[in-house]
């Protein structure tokens, strides 16, 4: 895929295509690491950090909030006779 490099109020910005943003799950804003390699630059999603990860369980622990209970209680035991 190629991406366009525009230079915007003092700043440089690259241009993703459409088909690249949903090829590669990428919404606006999201960060994007660039990394120098001796072949054409590769880019690549980054991971979220431990605030992002925190941020959106909090977001989203009220709509599971039972699914969570239900698995805090862990794998249930066999019955004794199936251990025959």
């Amino acid at each position: 895929m190629i991406f366009r490099i525009q230079h915007v109020d003092g700043e440089y910005r690259i241009v993703v295509p459409i088909e690249a943003m949903e090829a590669m799950n990428l919404k606006p804003g999201a960060p994007v690491d660039l990394v120098p390699a001796t072949e054409p630059i590769q880019a690549a999603h980054r991971d979220m950090t431990v605030d992002e990860m925190l941020d959106a369980y909090q977001r989203t622990e009220h709509l599971h909030r039972n699914t969570y209970r239900e698995l805090a209680k862990g794998p249930e035991s066999p019955p004794d006779d199936a251990l025959n």
